[in-house]
């Protein structure tokens, strides 16, 4: 027998920013705690909304599946004596299963390797009805959370108070308790448009129900109803909506029957940088900006009511008035800023502790304008604006604009330097420099921003390790992960050309100067750490794990080299010669651990067969090109001039035994191998490339 199963978890307004991922960890612990307890079903659908938490599983087995359970014993040679009588293992098997000791010789099976005793039960499913408060306790228990809280009496622990539950299988109602609440079937529709609780008749009309109690509970339907309520409303003024993906779920999660509005505000506020006008509507009220035709902001905006209003106009004006007055704070910050000049702010970055064993930003703008000197030549930007950008990066974070909308450092950096009359290239170094922000996200461009990004993130990396404080599971309150990927990112995707072993060096240095001295062991964390950071870059962009790991085991540490390697291994492993020419270099690397050669020197005298002989030309005559499209980086063109070689180095192993009697021959056969995996060494270690 199957019906559709209904658990709605009814709460106190849920952080919005968390909703989404909520539901989904609702509804994949439903998903995940039902196969665990062998419970057909044939789908499950999310319902979220600010005040519930819901799915509906259809088609849900009214029993569990019959299970057969296995439970091997010890072996037969140690349950049963020479005698074959029952050891006291034997007993103790049968005294814990509960079963007579005349049956043991009964329960002797082979589990694949030897003969054990083994029972096996059949145990009857449990009802669902049955399964169910167990179920959902544990899979509210195992929601991931970052913060939890208690109410009330009880010692259990949520992301907020639960206020009703409702549990239906099919029409009928289940009664069993939810964190101290009995479910029923009484929901609650929109708070101030229904107030009144809802009697759910059934599975089946749970949405409906919930339609005429003015909630929507698709959280998709929603995002919908305001991206194309927003689009409407634009197109009437002329415009486009601007609806990011994280400020609609996030206007999304605080409405459970949204209808937006669109406001406008006075245009003489366009005067001021759009960033800060986007930034006040988005991160103080959540509001979507309109932008023309030409991409330029417009003077509205569009707001999300949680209701129908009667009078719609009133609500759009009250909006109006709320955003006037923070607009006018923002505009008053930042022509009061206009007054100050970055310069006269760094010298307020004294006061502000970047990590209190490494000093002040202050001293920190001072070391990565030394690097942003030091590192200009790799990246081809200007020495002295290189070195200005990186004195000045830091100076907006004592603004006004940015002491009250912090998103904005750098962007602001960029307008005050232009007001400053700071060079431009300086300006937008000072902006770009934090990018990429987010996995996805644009790298700088600019020579200058590039060399300004690499300093910062290296000197954060290098001073955060050398005080010890490096990241620990969950834990990384300084950033360095993503400050470590988004250096790999800016050097390999800007083709930069460093040795980051060398440029670690630089960094420890300039600390040293400020009196932090950086150990060697902790310049080689930094560098293993950012390294390891490759393999999830690699991840991410689709390649073989082996590709990266054949590359990385030459121990080079030129990002930008590694990344010509690495790609020319992922697209070598495609070719159809290559598992051949993978499987020789194996054999040619099993050959050399279980044999020292001593002398690397291969005479021509002591080969004794004609492979070998050609073989050895072949190596000879592909030398020279393998080498040199190396040293030119045309990895793909070295690794081409390697697979014929798999031709004579398979002849060679299929005709000539390399460990001769002959000690002379022997030591010359394995000089010879010795050359072959140098040459096979020369873009990366192709053996690691077997599965």
């Amino acid at each position: 027998m199957y019906d559709d199963l209904l658990i709605e978890i009814g709460l106190e307004e849920l952080p919005a920013k968390n909703l989404e991922k909520l539901s989904l960890a609702f509804s994949n612990g439903v998903k995940t705690a039902l196969k665990r307890n062998s419970v057909n079903f044939n789908n499950i659908e999310v319902f979220a909304t600010p005040r519930r938490l819901a799915v509906v599983v259809q088609s849900l087995a009214s029993k569990a599946a019959d299970r057969e359970i296995i439970i091997w014993g010890p072996p037969k040679h140690i349950a049963f004596d020479d005698a074959c009588k029952p050891t006291q293992a034997a007993k103790a098997f049968a005294k814990k299963n509960d079963i007579k000791i005349s049956q043991i010789s009964e329960l002797i099976e082979n589990d694949g390797n030897q003969e054990k005793l083994c029972l096996r039960e059949l145990r009857i499913g449990a009802y669902t009805p049955d399964l169910l408060e167990d179920l959902i306790r544990q899979v509210l228990f195992e929601i991931p959370l970052e913060k939890r809280m208690r109410w009330g009496y009880l010692r259990e622990e949520f992301i907020r108070p639960v206020r009703w539950a409702v549990v239906l299988y099919g029409s009928k109602t289940l009664n069993i308790e939810i964190m101290g609440i009995i479910s029923s079937n009484t929901t609650r529709g929109h708070r101030f448009l229904a107030p009144d609780t809802i009697l759910i008749s059934s599975v089946a009309t749970y949405e409906e129900q919930l339609l005429n109690g003015f909630v929507i509970g698709r959280f998709g339907r929603r995002k919908e109803i305001i991206k194309e309520g927003a689009d409407k409303l634009a197109q009437e003024i002329g415009g486009k909506a601007v609806l990011t993906d994280q400020l609609l779920n996030e206007v999304s999660a605080l409405n459970e029957w949204p209808v937006p509005l669109i406001g406008s505000f006075d245009k003489d506020y366009l005067k001021i940088p759009h960033e800060i006008l986007i930034s006040v509507m988005q991160q103080h009220q959540k509001y979507f900006h309109v932008i023309g035709a030409d991409g330029d902001l417009m003077p509205y905006f569009i707001t999300v009511a949680n209701l129908i209003s009667k009078a719609p106009k009133q609500v759009s004006e009250g909006n109006e008035r709320v955003i006037k007055s923070r607009l006018a704070d923002a505009k008053f910050f930042y022509e009061n800023d206009l007054n100050q000049t970055l310069q006269k702010w760094r010298k307020k970055l004294s006061n502000i502790v970047f990590q209190s064993e490494v000093g002040s930003l202050l001293q920190k703008t001072e070391r990565v304008a030394s690097l942003c000197k030091a590192f200009a030549v790799y990246t081809g930007a200007n020495p002295s604006l290189a070195h200005r950008a990186g004195q000045l990066c830091k100076s907006d974070l004592v603004s006004d604009v940015v002491g009250e909308f912090d998103e904005l450092q750098g962007v602001m950096g960029y307008y005050y330097a232009l007001n400053d009359q700071e060079d431009p290239l300086v300006a937008k170094a000072i902006s770009a420099y934090y990018l990429p922000k987010f996995s996805g996200d644009k790298i700088p461009t600019c020579p200058i921003a590039i060399t300004l990004a690499i300093a910062d993130r290296l000197d954060t990396l290098v001073a955060i390790f050398g005080v010890g404080l490096q990241p620990t599971g969950s834990k990384d309150p300084f950033a360095l992960r993503r400050a470590s990927l988004g250096l790999i990112r800016i050097i390999i995707e800007g083709g930069i050309d460093m040795e980051l072993e060398k440029s670690i060096e630089v960094a420890a240095n300039k600390l040293s100067l400020h009196g932090n001295n950086i150990s060697k062991e902790s310049k080689e964390l930094v560098l293993t750490y950012i390294l390891d950071r490759l393999n999830a870059y690699y991840k991410e962009k689709g390649f073989n794990p082996k590709s990266y790991k054949s590359v990385a085991a030459l121990k080079l540490t030129n990002l930008y080299d590694i990344d010509l390697r690495t790609k020319a291994m992922e697209k070598f492993r495609l070719k159809a010669d290559s598992v051949k020419l993978i499987s020789a270099n194996k054999r040619v690397n099993n050959i050399l651990t279980k044999n020292v050669c001593n002398d690397t020197s291969i005479n021509v005298n002591y080969f004794v067969t004609d492979k070998e002989k050609l073989l050895f030309h072949t190596i000879r005559k592909v030398k020279p090109t393998v080498n040199q499209k190396v040293n030119l980086r045309c990895y793909n063109d070295a690794l081409e001039k390697l697979i014929p070689l798999h031709l004579p180095l398979d002849d060679f192993f299929e005709n000539v035994m390399v460990i001769s009697d002959d000690n002379l021959v022997r030591n010359n056969r394995l000089a010879l191998m010795n050359e072959l995996q140098e040459l096979f060494l020369k873009v990366a270690d192709i053996s690691l490339m077997t599965s």
